[in-house]
């Protein structure tokens, strides 16, 4: 089973990567170009929704594929925890946002099945669209926005994630795009939207925080509302002495694949330091909050800000994933759509070698992060060190996955920072 997940993982991502290379490198057939925004909206929301739902069959009833991951580990388990009546932090151990595990609890108390937390993923994933698609069409041409919907529709990672393992980044997914799509409008539903994600998913969308402030017409009237939810229940849980930061200790004790303390462990055979590791990673990430924040201060115009607001987002997203000892690809679900957007707009040149990392990264994503738990059973990077150099086979491809995926990463993040620094971006909407 876990043989055939591997496979059918890595026989995923390289179809779909070909297909969004292709999307990347030729242009919208005219029939596509010519819809009207609505009538292109429909059509593709009926596609959507066909392939999760087509997806989602095939893989469970005719391939009879199980749910991995955190699903069957961690929120089957603590959902089932909340319907027995205890409560998170105080009788069971979390790494999520307080009300994640009684949202799973809800779900199961219709339908006690995966299936059930599976589909309301889909749900979330479908209802995010038009929202992403609303928020982008505000900075980028329409033509671009219909490129970075395609590439999100064959974006492997988010389909399989979603679709088959139930993971929570849809939900994010769909909180984050209404925060962007409200933020210059509706600062009070943008607000809101944002302080939900953190206390019924997770915290890790607390670092975004810098950002979407500055990003803010009205910051009090946002900082105001992004803050109620989580005083309030975070603040009921500390009244009941309940301990609240049990995911943040929780989440400081793991470490996984898949980014550059590993890597690095992998190659010189020894561990770092968790305080250095950590100190390491916070400094980054307020180095990248500082970019941001100088970035959409120098913007000016509305299609600018936002444009450097969407990028903000991905920059700290991508500096996590590098310099944290916990990270997964499937962070990167919960603002795909962002990044698919970025990748259509600056593969527009000549010079477009960003195509083809973006369908490398999303060719390796899905298997990378699958060989880590088998065949090498979460081995550590001193672990994979060894076996490395015993001729392991399984440790020298684990350790070119890491290699690929991080130069994606760094890719990636390069092209973000140079995109901030760029005081006269190109391909965004001009000023009215």
């Amino acid at each position: 089973m876990d043989f055939r997940n591997l496979l059918l993982r890595l026989t995923f991502g390289i179809v779909l990567a070909g297909l969004s290379l292709v999307v990347l490198r030729s242009r919208l057939l005219a029939k596509y170009t010519s819809l009207t925004p609505r009538r292109f909206d429909q059509l593709y929301l009926i596609v959507f929704i066909s392939s999760h739902v087509v997806l989602s069959f095939v893989a469970f009833f005719i391939l009879h594929q199980k749910p991995h991951a955190d699903l069957p580990a961690f929120y089957m388990p603590e959902a089932h925890s909340v319907l027995n009546g205890l409560v998170p932090y105080r009788d069971f151990r979390s790494s999520y946002a307080p009300l994640n595990s009684y949202l799973d609890a809800l779900l199961l108390r219709m339908h006690d099945s995966p299936m059930t937390i599976i589909a309301f993923q889909i749900v979330c994933d479908i209802a995010s669209v038009p929202f992403w698609m609303g928020f982008l069409r505000r900075y980028i041409p329409e033509t671009t926005v219909r490129k970075a919907a395609l590439l999100f529709m064959l974006q492997p990672l988010v389909l399989w994630e979603t679709c088959l393992d139930g993971k929570n980044n849809a939900c994010i997914s769909l909180l984050l795009a209404i925060t962007l799509y409200a933020i210059a409008r509706r600062e009070i539903l943008s607000g809101l939207s944002y302080g939900l994600s953190l206390v019924v998913v997770k915290i890790l969308p607390l670092m975004f925080l810098p950002a979407l402030f500055f990003g803010a017409r009205n910051r009090a009237i946002w900082l105001a509302s992004a803050l109620a939810l989580p005083i309030l229940v975070y603040g009921a849980f500390l009244l009941h002495g309940v301990d609240v930061t049990e995911p943040l200790r929780v989440e400081g004790n793991m470490s996984t694949s898949g980014n550059l303390p590993y890597f690095l462990s992998a190659v010189i055979g020894h561990t770092i330091p968790v305080r250095l590791l950590n100190g390491i990673c916070l400094l980054g990430i307020a180095a990248a909050v500082v970019i941001s924040i100088w970035a959409q201060r120098r913007a000016q115009s509305c299609p600018q800000r936002l444009w450097s607001l969407a990028l903000s987002i991905l920059f700290l997203l991508f500096t996590l994933l590098v310099l944290s000892k916990k990270s997964f690809s499937s962070y990167l679900g919960m603002s795909f759509f962002p990044l698919c957007a970025f990748t259509a707009v600056k593969s527009q040149g000549a010079r477009n070698a960003i195509a083809y990392v973006y369908a490398l990264m999303s060719c390796v994503m899905l298997p990378a992060e699958s060989f880590w738990f088998w065949p090498m059973h979460n081995a550590t990077g001193v672990q994979l060190h060894e076996r490395f150099l015993s001729g392991d086979p399984n440790s020298i491809i684990m350790l070119g996955s890491q290699a690929l995926l991080l130069f994606c990463y760094t890719w990636f993040m390069s092209c973000l920072l140079r995109e901030l620094l760029n005081s006269k971006p190109e391909g965004l909407l001009q000023p009215e």
